[in-house]
């Protein structure tokens, strides 16, 4: 689903709850059944980070020094995506979202939306909402996680990475291109 022109910034505001609701859901999630709760803990951070927090560069430090422990955790994420309780969480926070957003667009005032973009935010469903939300959230996820392998990686990595860089239609592509730059440069 597109978003309409000027939108952005609207699903950007609205979108605040899910960072607090996802967090929440950090305490309560896992990941993997492997690696110790201290590797698994500081996987889903990595795997939950918002661009915005300012916290990445710490993070990435951070899983330096887990190094090669964080590997399968992250390539678990990869092959099998956000768990189903951490699902559940992102759909409650976005059926919430929607609720809101329908409140604010009830009137549209101080949204600084045209009345076209106004009516195309108007008619999205809750349905239409939630599953693009969701869908957005497990390709962020995924390419965290491939971020992390760039990061935390070996040779065998390495191979994951390069055969998702060759495919031309995967959505993760870019990103399996900047972990393999990533990888190289260690």
């Amino acid at each position: 689903m597109k978003r309409p022109h000027g939108m952005q910034s609207v699903w950007v505001m609205l979108g605040a709850a899910a960072v607090i609701l996802l967090a929440f859901a950090l305490a309560t999630s896992t990941v993997a059944q492997g690696p110790s709760e201290q590797v698994r803990s500081l996987a889903l951070r990595w795997l939950l980070l918002n661009d915005d927090v300012g916290e990445e560069g710490v993070l990435e430090g951070e899983l330096r020094n887990m190094g090669t422990q964080l590997e399968p955790v992250f390539l678990e994420a990869l092959d099998k995506g956000p768990d189903s309780a951490l699902l559940s969480e992102l759909e409650q926070a976005a059926a919430t979202r929607f609720e809101q957003n329908q409140e604010l667009l009830k009137t549209g005032e101080g949204l600084g939306l045209s009345p076209e973009d106004l009516e195309a935010a108007r008619s999205v469903t809750r349905e239409q909402f939630i599953a693009q939300e969701k869908e957005d959230f497990i390709l962020r996820y995924k390419s965290q996680a491939i971020a992390g392998l760039g990061i935390t990686g070996t040779d065998k990595v390495r191979e994951v990475l390069q055969e998702i860089a060759r495919d031309e239609t995967s959505p993760l592509k870019s990103s399996a291109e900047l972990a393999l730059q990533k990888l190289l440069q260690r």
